[in-house]
């Protein structure tokens, strides 16, 4: 069925979040602070539209693929226009795949070719759904097929968010000859190691929810009977040596991701991991999970423009990275991610007490070592004590004081900090510790605590310690009682502590949702109960390892 309709001007242009909290980090002055988001002036030219449903794109086992194919209707004599194709997991027809027909519009009246395809087993195309499998040679066999068309110059980009994001990935890693462009959003490329079992932990309530959801129930069947990251998982996963090659073979990747986002992280990772020399290109908000296609619509119109139509319109030549720092609240650019330029500062967990917390130990997290008696951290399934360090798919981090939860967990607090300290990228912590069972968690949580001593989640970090060694690995044994290393890093911040305020670290053997937080997302509750012992004397220095931009780290003591 077609029908045409004229193009519409939609307005996409993203807005700024919040007014300045607290100064900018001592030291940034003179960074590329922007007045407002980051946005992108493209051509106004606009095409009119004809849509076509019941397009089918027949995959390489004979599978038919549905999809609606949007397309510029050309003046005589005009070339054929650049593709974009939108893979959809959940299926087009569904409430979440017709919430994308208004940006695809928009897309495609700027003159380009577009499908929204319904991926196997979802919406009208054949076949059975099966977590992420076929994702990445449907949408090889969906790029080449569109590439063929009498309507198509050749050249093929994606776009799409989180489950159309990681079909992004998987569609890329089997190097189609004729993608030259992808979009992925609030994504993920190892989606065992942060989405499914963030840090090796089990799967959480958000997963579970899938139990319950029409049509995802066989999809987490499959999932909770792969506990460890095995073949099944690596066939479904984008990994450092994958990404390494679309970064190689010239595929432009704009990334975008948020901070209170649960698979962001994971994104971000990738954008790392495609090399330096990758034409690549990174967003990265404030937001949750949520947040709309729209938000980014003229930079990625931007980024399709440059790589599928040879606009010089700067978007190979601005600066790669566009993120938000949190507390002082203001958009900013960055030549590359993580900042190069990062001042790393190493804080230690000391057996002192910092005299600001309700704690069993209340110990001083300080930048020199101050040898201490072991820290008992305790956990059972029923009562924890838990940090509510789960993300709201919709409404993302919990802002409730934290004092409550952390007067039954390990905490480890700094001094008043004597200016504004920006700390952006990924922190981490490192701890020798015991544990009295043979399968134990470590939840940690980043505070940020104000002089009324008001205490508020900043960031924050899982690990299992049977996968603790490498999530891509095979579990390994651990020995109660066995003093062990483990590294944890904690998901990637951009934030400003205010003078006056200090950081703190809060440590416990399980996470659950904060009260009332709408659809949590996050790891799920070991069954076995344990106790750690985390040391601090001469030999087993406990620590935490900051990226610190700009003087900040001279505020710490």
């Amino acid at each position: 069925m077609k029908r045409v309709i004229g193009a519409i001007a939609l307005c996409l242009a993203a807005t700024s979040v919040g007014a300045d909290v607290f100064p900018i980090g001592a030291g940034t002055e003179n960074r590329q602070w922007l007045p407002e988001a980051p946005t992108a002036v493209n051509p106004m030219k606009r095409y009119p539209i004809t849509l076509e449903d019941g397009v089918i794109v027949t995959a390489r086992d004979g599978v038919r693929l549905e999809g609606r194919l949007f397309r510029p209707t050309l003046a005589s004599g005009e070339k054929p226009t650049p593709c974009v194709l939108m893979t959809d997991g959940y299926g087009r027809t569904s409430n979440s795949g017709a919430s994308f027909d208004g940006p695809l519009f928009d897309i495609a009246s700027r003159g380009y070719a577009v499908l929204h395809l319904s991926l196997r087993g979802s919406g009208k195309s054949e076949g059975r759904a099966d977590l992420y499998a076929h994702f990445g040679e449907d949408g090889y066999d969906a790029i080449e097929w569109m590439a063929a068309q009498p309507w198509c110059n050749g050249r093929v980009g994606m776009v799409g968010p989180s489950l159309l994001g990681i079909s992004q990935w998987l569609a890329a890693k089997e190097a189609p000859p004729h993608l030259k462009a992808i979009v992925p959003e609030v994504a993920c490329g190892d989606c065992y190691g942060e989405l499914w079992y963030p840090g090796g932990m089990r799967p959480g309530p958000g997963r579970e929810a899938r139990k319950l959801s029409p049509g995802a129930e066989a999809e987490y069947a499959t999932a909770i009977a792969h506990p460890d990251f095995d073949a099944w998982w690596k066939a479904r996963t984008t990994l450092a040596e994958a990404a390494a090659e679309i970064g190689k073979r010239g595929v432009a990747v704009f990334v975008a991701g948020g901070q209170d986002d649960y698979i962001s992280p994971a994104n971000l990772r990738l954008y790392t991991q495609l090399g330096a020399e990758a034409k690549k290109r990174l967003f990265f908000g404030p937001y949750a999970h949520g947040w709309h296609i729209g938000l980014i619509q003229e930079l990625q119109v931007q980024w399709l423009d440059r790589w599928l139509k040879d606009e010089a319109n700067g978007a190979d030549t601005d600066a790669r990275v566009m993120v938000y720092v949190k507390g002082a609240n203001r958009w900013r650019t960055e030549a590359d991610w993580p900042l190069p330029d990062a001042h790393p500062t190493r804080l230690f967990l000391s057996g002192e007490r910092s005299g600001s917390a309700g704690s069993a130990n209340d110990g001083a997290l300080t930048t020199r070592k101050a040898a201490g008696a072991a820290v008992t951290v305790a956990y059972s399934p029923e009562s924890g004590p838990f940090l509510p360090v789960l993300l709201s798919a919709t409404k993302g981090r919990s802002g409730l004081d934290q004092r409550a939860v952390e007067a039954k967990v390990a905490t480890w607090t700094t001094a008043p900090l004597a200016a504004a300290t920006e700390v952006t990228g990924y922190p981490r912590v490192s701890l020798w510790a015991s544990t009295t069972a043979p399968d134990a968690d470590l939840v940690v949580s980043l505070n940020d605590v104000a002089p009324d001593g008001t205490s508020r989640q900043v960031m924050q970090g899982y690990l299992n310690a049977r996968h603790a060694k490498d999530l891509q690995a095979a579990p390994v044994t651990v020995t109660p009682g066995e003093l062990r290393r483990y590294d944890l890093d904690l998901y990637p911040v951009a934030y400003v502590f205010g003078p006056g305020h200090r950081m703190r670290l809060a440590i416990a053997g399980g996470a659950e949702p904060p009260a009332g937080l709408p659809f949590p997302q996050g790891p799920g509750k070991n069954p076995t109960a344990s106790q750690w012992s985390i040391a601090m004397d001469d030999e087993h220095a406990a620590t935490l390892d900051l990226p610190i931009i700009g003087t900040g780290w001279q505020a710490l003591r």
